[in-house]
Protein backbone atom coordinates (compact mmCIF):
# COMPACT_ATOMS: atom_id res chain seq x y z
CA UNK A 1 0.00 0.00 0.00
CA UNK A 2 1.56 3.57 -0.88
CA UNK A 3 0.72 7.17 0.82
CA UNK A 4 -0.14 9.75 -1.97
CA UNK A 5 0.68 13.30 0.53
CA UNK A 6 -1.03 16.31 -1.21
CA UNK A 7 -0.01 18.54 1.51
CA UNK A 8 -0.84 20.11 5.31
CA UNK A 9 -1.56 16.46 6.37
CA UNK A 10 -3.57 15.42 3.83
CA UNK A 11 -3.28 12.10 2.11
CA UNK A 12 -4.56 9.43 0.41
CA UNK A 13 -4.31 5.68 0.47
CA UNK A 14 -5.28 3.46 -2.54
CA UNK A 15 -6.79 0.75 -2.81
CA UNK A 16 -7.08 0.51 0.89
CA UNK A 17 -9.99 -1.39 0.63
CA UNK A 18 -10.52 -4.30 -2.22
CA UNK A 19 -13.39 -4.00 -4.59
CA UNK A 20 -14.99 -7.23 -2.83
CA UNK A 21 -14.76 -5.24 0.28
CA UNK A 22 -16.43 -1.95 -0.77
CA UNK A 23 -19.30 -4.09 -2.14
CA UNK A 24 -19.97 -6.06 1.30
CA UNK A 25 -19.67 -2.51 3.11
CA UNK A 26 -22.26 -1.04 0.68
CA UNK A 27 -24.58 -3.88 0.92
CA UNK A 28 -24.25 -3.60 4.78
CA UNK A 29 -25.10 -0.27 5.20
CA UNK A 30 -27.87 -0.89 3.17
CA UNK A 31 -29.22 -3.49 5.32
CA UNK A 32 -28.48 -0.84 8.36
CA UNK A 33 -30.82 1.63 6.83
CA UNK A 34 -29.89 5.15 5.92
CA UNK A 35 -31.73 8.19 7.29
CA UNK A 36 -31.45 11.70 7.23
CA UNK A 37 -27.73 12.94 8.12
CA UNK A 38 -27.83 15.98 10.66
CA UNK A 39 -25.34 18.18 11.74
CA UNK A 40 -24.32 19.25 15.58
CA UNK A 41 -24.72 22.55 16.42
CA UNK A 42 -24.65 24.81 20.03
CA UNK A 43 -28.32 23.53 20.38
CA UNK A 44 -27.24 19.70 19.45
CA UNK A 45 -28.05 17.63 16.35
CA UNK A 46 -30.44 19.24 13.57
CA UNK A 47 -31.46 19.18 9.94
CA UNK A 48 -30.06 21.99 8.08
CA UNK A 49 -30.86 21.22 4.59
CA UNK A 50 -28.67 23.80 2.77
CA UNK A 51 -25.37 22.89 4.93
CA UNK A 52 -25.73 19.00 4.60
CA UNK A 53 -28.69 16.92 2.84
CA UNK A 54 -26.93 13.28 2.56
CA UNK A 55 -28.27 10.03 4.29
CA UNK A 56 -25.71 8.71 7.09
CA UNK A 57 -25.91 5.10 9.19
CA UNK A 58 -24.13 5.46 12.73
CA UNK A 59 -22.69 2.19 14.17
CA UNK A 60 -20.63 0.71 16.73
CA UNK A 61 -17.92 -2.03 15.80
CA UNK A 62 -14.67 -2.14 18.02
CA UNK A 63 -13.33 -5.21 15.92
CA UNK A 64 -13.66 -3.59 12.68
CA UNK A 65 -12.01 -0.68 14.49
CA UNK A 66 -8.94 -3.00 15.40
CA UNK A 67 -8.85 -4.76 12.13
CA UNK A 68 -8.77 -1.12 9.72
CA UNK A 69 -6.74 0.18 12.22
CA UNK A 70 -3.98 -2.40 11.78
CA UNK A 71 -4.09 -2.30 8.34
CA UNK A 72 -3.59 1.63 7.95
CA UNK A 73 -1.19 2.02 11.26
CA UNK A 74 2.32 2.09 9.06
CA UNK A 75 1.00 5.08 7.17
CA UNK A 76 -0.77 6.94 9.75
CA UNK A 77 0.05 10.33 11.87
CA UNK A 78 2.23 8.77 14.19
CA UNK A 79 4.25 9.88 17.35
CA UNK A 80 4.25 14.04 17.85
CA UNK A 81 6.18 15.30 21.56
CA UNK A 82 2.50 15.52 23.38
CA UNK A 83 -0.02 13.10 21.31
CA UNK A 84 0.85 9.18 20.70
CA UNK A 85 -1.43 7.35 18.06
CA UNK A 86 -3.40 4.67 19.42
CA UNK A 87 -6.12 3.73 17.01
CA UNK A 88 -9.55 4.30 15.52
CA UNK A 89 -12.78 5.61 16.66
CA UNK A 90 -14.98 2.66 17.01
CA UNK A 91 -18.09 4.65 16.00
CA UNK A 92 -18.41 4.74 12.25
CA UNK A 93 -20.46 6.43 9.58
CA UNK A 94 -21.71 5.35 6.39
CA UNK A 95 -22.80 8.27 4.29
CA UNK A 96 -24.69 7.75 0.82
CA UNK A 97 -25.32 11.00 -1.82
CA UNK A 98 -27.53 10.48 -4.17
CA UNK A 99 -27.76 13.35 -7.23
CA UNK A 100 -28.09 17.15 -5.45
CA UNK A 101 -27.19 16.16 -2.22
CA UNK A 102 -24.06 17.35 -0.85
CA UNK A 103 -22.24 18.81 2.63
CA UNK A 104 -21.21 22.20 2.38
CA UNK A 105 -17.68 23.84 3.65
CA UNK A 106 -16.91 22.71 7.25
CA UNK A 107 -14.61 21.48 9.81
CA UNK A 108 -15.14 17.82 11.79
CA UNK A 109 -15.85 17.18 15.13
CA UNK A 110 -13.61 15.89 17.57
CA UNK A 111 -14.43 12.55 19.42
CA UNK A 112 -13.10 12.24 23.10
CA UNK A 113 -13.16 8.75 24.33
CA UNK A 114 -11.09 9.85 27.75
CA UNK A 115 -10.01 13.20 29.18
CA UNK A 116 -6.11 11.86 27.78
CA UNK A 117 -7.57 10.33 24.13
CA UNK A 118 -9.27 12.65 21.38
CA UNK A 119 -9.68 12.04 17.73
CA UNK A 120 -7.39 14.34 15.40
CA UNK A 121 -7.84 13.19 12.33
CA UNK A 122 -11.11 12.22 9.06
CA UNK A 123 -10.35 8.67 7.94
CA UNK A 124 -12.91 8.36 5.22
CA UNK A 125 -12.86 5.47 2.50
CA UNK A 126 -14.38 5.90 -0.46
CA UNK A 127 -16.66 2.48 -1.24
CA UNK A 128 -17.82 2.76 -4.56
CA UNK A 129 -16.63 5.28 -8.08
CA UNK A 130 -18.63 5.92 -11.33
CA UNK A 131 -20.34 8.85 -10.10
CA UNK A 132 -20.15 12.30 -11.63
CA UNK A 133 -19.05 14.81 -8.62
CA UNK A 134 -19.34 14.42 -5.66
CA UNK A 135 -15.33 14.95 -5.19
CA UNK A 136 -13.77 16.03 -1.81
CA UNK A 137 -12.47 19.76 -1.80
CA UNK A 138 -10.24 21.54 0.18
CA UNK A 139 -9.54 24.98 -0.38
CA UNK A 140 -6.33 24.44 -2.37
CA UNK A 141 -6.87 21.00 -3.69
CA UNK A 142 -9.94 18.64 -4.85
CA UNK A 143 -9.49 14.92 -4.40
CA UNK A 144 -11.39 12.53 -6.55
CA UNK A 145 -12.99 9.65 -4.93
CA UNK A 146 -11.95 6.65 -5.99
CA UNK A 147 -13.20 2.74 -5.12
CA UNK A 148 -11.28 1.48 -1.83
CA UNK A 149 -9.10 4.78 -1.64
CA UNK A 150 -8.71 6.44 1.81
CA UNK A 151 -8.54 10.24 2.43
CA UNK A 152 -6.85 10.98 5.71
CA UNK A 153 -7.27 14.67 6.92
CA UNK A 154 -7.05 16.59 9.98
CA UNK A 155 -10.52 17.57 11.59
CA UNK A 156 -9.59 21.11 11.69
CA UNK A 157 -9.52 21.30 8.09
CA UNK A 158 -12.21 23.31 5.81
CA UNK A 159 -13.46 21.05 3.42
CA UNK A 160 -16.68 20.10 1.53
CA UNK A 161 -18.32 17.33 0.05
CA UNK A 162 -19.45 18.61 -3.62
CA UNK A 163 -22.66 18.16 -5.06
CA UNK A 164 -23.33 14.86 -6.43
CA UNK A 165 -24.66 15.43 -9.88
CA UNK A 166 -25.01 11.58 -10.75
CA UNK A 167 -25.20 8.08 -9.87
CA UNK A 168 -25.11 6.99 -6.26
CA UNK A 169 -22.05 7.64 -3.32
CA UNK A 170 -21.13 5.77 -0.76
CA UNK A 171 -18.30 6.52 2.27
CA UNK A 172 -17.41 5.11 5.20
CA UNK A 173 -16.42 7.46 7.72
CA UNK A 174 -14.17 7.02 11.00
CA UNK A 175 -11.75 8.99 13.55
CA UNK A 176 -7.81 8.41 14.21
CA UNK A 177 -7.39 8.37 18.27
CA UNK A 178 -4.43 9.71 19.48
CA UNK A 179 -3.69 9.36 23.56
CA UNK A 180 -1.67 12.43 25.12
CA UNK A 181 1.78 11.51 26.42
CA UNK A 182 1.31 13.19 29.88
CA UNK A 183 -2.43 12.42 31.33
CA UNK A 184 -4.28 15.12 32.53
CA UNK A 185 -3.84 14.98 36.52
CA UNK A 186 -7.16 15.62 38.63
CA UNK A 187 -6.67 17.78 41.61
CA UNK A 188 -8.78 17.54 44.43
CA UNK A 189 -9.82 20.45 46.34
Amino acid sequence: MKRIDYGADIFTLPDFLSPSECEQYIALSQRMGYEEAAIQTRNGAELIKDVRNNDRVIFDDPALAQHLFERARPLLPDDSPDWRLSGFNERFRFYRYVPSQFFTWHKDGFYRRTDDEISQYTFLIYLNDGYQGGETEFKWDIVKPEAGMALVFPHLMMHQGRTLDAGVKYVLRTDIMYEQRQPTRHYLS
